[in-house]
């Protein structure tokens, strides 16, 4: 949350420096040079964090802009397009005064979406605003959006439709999380559409959890999707939902490319479908994103 880091003994500055140092380290140790997190303001993104990591790793990290599951109030009064001009700063000018610039949008939709009392204040009517000040954002931006969804929930579907009804090329879309279901023709729909499948939760090395995993990337691959498909992580070595004094976590974005990675080759995916699922996904749904900038 935004603020947290203002708790005196919370959350140790050095400490946090040194995790992400060691594992940014550990995960360009296992061939990876980009790492996109996807922290806005008000889930704790720490300006003065990705200047001093910057200097002392050679991976290189795209931050974000965007909202998370519960839109803060300052939002509530502000229009989609007052909204779009407050992310765009984040990416033109910004974050924080400092010269550290957004380079992808975060949205966030989860329980909070079956929440409907309120009418125009209601978490679901606040949730399809900040998704229109997000479409409005990357198509002047020509940056990219990334979706934590509740994937269970089939809430990229509804995304979406919001960013196809805003005119947004959806292959610059990422719906995330979507591991979190083994529902493939859902995930095959959102493919479909032109949208990236966010497959971004790795936690275990257990063989039946990699398996199972691993085995939903497996199976879009073989649809056809292995460059709408992307993998990732959902972690942090700096503590996570306030668990500081958990011990270090270095390894904790190396878990794709050494197991989940692996597992495909073994099991019949080719280093070239590897390729399209690590690299040539992802850097389509920029691509796609910069078109639309005219860039």
């Amino acid at each position: 949350t935004g603020g947290m880091d203002r708790i005196p003994g919370l959350l140790p500055r050095a400490a946090m420096i040194e995790r992400c140092v060691e594992a940014l380290q550990r995960l360009h140790d296992c061939n990876v040079d980009s790492l996109i997190d996807l922290t806005p303001f008000d889930l704790g993104r720490q300006a003065w964090l990705f200047e001093v990591v910057a200097a002392r790793t050679p991976v290189n990290v795209v931050c974000a802009t965007g909202v998370y599951r519960w839109v803060p109030s300052v939002y509530f009064e502000w229009d989609a397009d007052e909204i779009a001009a407050h992310f765009s700063r984040d990416i033109t000018e910004g974050i924080d005064g400092t010269t550290v610039k957004a380079g992808i949008i975060k949205l966030a939709w989860d329980l909070e979406y079956r929440l409907e009392e309120g009418g125009q204040r209601s978490p679901r009517a606040m949730l399809e605003k900040t998704a229109r000040a997000a479409a409005r954002t990357a198509k002047a931006t020509g940056v990219p959006i990334s979706c934590h969804t509740r994937a269970v929930d089939q809430l990229g579907t509804p995304l979406l439709d919001i960013f196809e009804d805003e005119g947004l090329d959806l292959r610059a879309v990422t719906i995330g999380h979507s591991n979190d279901t083994s529902d493939l023709d859902y995930l095959r729909s959102l493919a479909r559409r032109g949208a990236l499948v966010g497959l971004d939760r790795f936690f275990s090395v257990e063989p039946a959890y990699v398996a199972q995993r691993s085995g939903l990337a497996l199976s879009l691959i073989r649809d056809g999707f292995a460059e709408q498909v992307c993998l990732g992580h959902d972690a942090s070595p700096a503590g996570l939902w306030g668990r500081w004094r958990e011990e270090p976590n270095p390894d904790c974005w190396t878990l794709v490319p050494k197991h989940e990675v692996g597992w495909l080759l073994q099991n019949g995916a080719t280093e070239d479908e590897v390729d399209g699922v690590m690299r040539r996904s992802v850097r389509s749904t920029f691509e796609a994103a910069a078109r639309m900038a005219g860039r």
